[in-house]
C-alpha cells in the first residue's frame, strides 16, 4: 500500500489549517450518554457465558427495546412455529449478541442517520451501512472457524461511530488533503491519520470509552481497519478481524465510499477466521436477504 506523503497532500491546499486534537478528544468524550440499560447489557454479554436471566431482567424494563426484540424474534427470518410473546423466549430465540446489538441500535439509530458530507454519506447511509455490517457479523458468528466474541455484532454496529466526531472538525482544506492522499494510493484511514493526526477508528474507540463500553467492543471498533497481525490472535484481535470483514461485506452489498481497499488486511482477516470465498458469498447473500426486514425492526 503506498504511503501518503504529507507534503504531497499539502501541495494542493497550502496552508493547511491545524486540527485541534484536544477539542476532538473532548468531543469524543462528550457524546450524549447511552441509556443505563444498554451499557448494562453490553457488560453482561462481554462475559464468556452471558447470563440470560440477567439480560432478560434488563430488557423487560425497557419498553422500546422489548417491542423491538419481540418484532425481531417473530420476524420472518427468526420466527418459530410458535409466536414469541415473552422477553425470555425472545432472548433465547435470537441469542445474547444480537439482543445487545439491537439495544444499541435502538439508541444510536437517530445519530447514525445524520448526513456526513465529509465521507460522502447522505442522510441514512451510515445507518444503513451499520445495520448491514451488524447482519454480516451475525452471519460470521456462524461461518467463522474461530470462536468469535458474543459482542461482535455490536462492535460491527458501532464501528464507524468515530465518523460522527470526525465530521465536526474536517474542513474543506482537510478533506482536499485527505482525498489527495487517497489519490496517491493511501487508504482513507492512513490519509486521515497523516493529515489530521487521528483517524475515525481511534475516535470511535474514544466514544466507546466515554460510553463505558467493554474493552472488547472498544477493540473491535479501534481495530476494524488495522489489526496487529499477531501470530496467535487473542479475542480482541479476532473481533477486529470480524468487524473488518463485516465492513467489507456491508460495502459490497450496499455500497459506500471508496476507502482504497485494504487487501492485505482483508486477506489476513479471512484467513485467521477460517473463511473461504464461498463463506464470504454466503454472508453477502444473508445480508441482502435480511436487510430490509431488520431495518424495519428498529422503527
Amino acid at each position: 500500500m503506498k504511503a501518503l506523503g504529507l507534503e504531497e497532500a499539502r501541495d494542493c491546499v497550502d496552508p493547511l489549517p491545524m486540527i485541534d486534537l484536544d477539542a476532538v478528544s473532548r468531543a469524543a468524550g462528550c457524546f450524549e450518554p447511552l441509556p443505563t440499560s444498554a451499557i448494562r447489557l453490553a457488560a453482561l454479554v462481554a462475559n464468556d457465558i452471558p447470563d440470560v436471566a440477567r439480560i432478560v431482567e434488563v430488557v423487560r424494563y425497557d419498553q422500546a427495546l422489548t417491542a423491538a426484540l419481540l418484532r425481531r424474534a417473530n420476524s420472518t427470518w427468526s420466527a418459530s412455529r410458535t409466536e414469541i410473546t415473552t422477553v425470555k423466549d425472545a432472548v433465547v430465540r435470537i441469542g445474547a449478541g444480537p439482543v445487545v446489538a439491537l439495544a444499541l441500535g435502538v439508541n444510536v439509530r437517530d445519530r447514525l442517520r445524520a448526513p456526513i458530507p465529509a465521507y460522502g454519506l447522505e442522510e441514512g447511509e451510515l445507518w444503513s451501512h451499520s445495520v448491514a455490517a451488524t447482519l454480516a457479523a451475525e452471519s460470521l458468528m456462524r461461518a467463522a472457524k474461530r470462536r468469535l466474541p458474543t459482542e461482535t455484532p455490536t462492535a460491527a454496529l458501532l464501528h464507524d461511530v468515530g465518523k460522527l466526531v470526525m465530521a465536526r472538525f474536517v474542513e474543506t482544506e482537510h478533506l482536499a488533503a485527505i482525498e489527495a492522499g487517497q489519490a496517491a494510493g493511501a487508504t482513507r484511514l492512513d490519509a486521515e491519520a497523516e493529515v489530521l493526526g487521528v483517524d475515525h477508528a481511534q475516535l470511535g474507540g474514544m466514544v466507546a470509552r466515554a460510553w463505558c463500553l467493554p474493552d472488547s467492543l472498544i477493540a473491535g471498533i479501534e481495530r476494524h481497519h488495522a489489526t496487529k497481525g499477531q501470530a496467535h490472535p487473542d479475542s480482541a484481535e479476532l473481533i477486529g478481524y470480524a468487524v473488518h470483514v463485516s465492513d467489507v461485506v456491508a460495502k459490497a452489498v450496499h455500497g459506500g465510499p471508496d476507502d482504497n481497499a485494504e487487501v492485505e488486511t482483508f486477506a489476513r482477516a479471512m484467513g485467521e477466521l477460517g473463511l473461504s470465498a464461498d463463506d464470504y458469498d454466503t454472508v453477502c447473500g444473508t445480508v441482502r436477504d435480511r436487510f430490509a426486514e431488520v431495518v424495519e425492526q428498529f422503527a
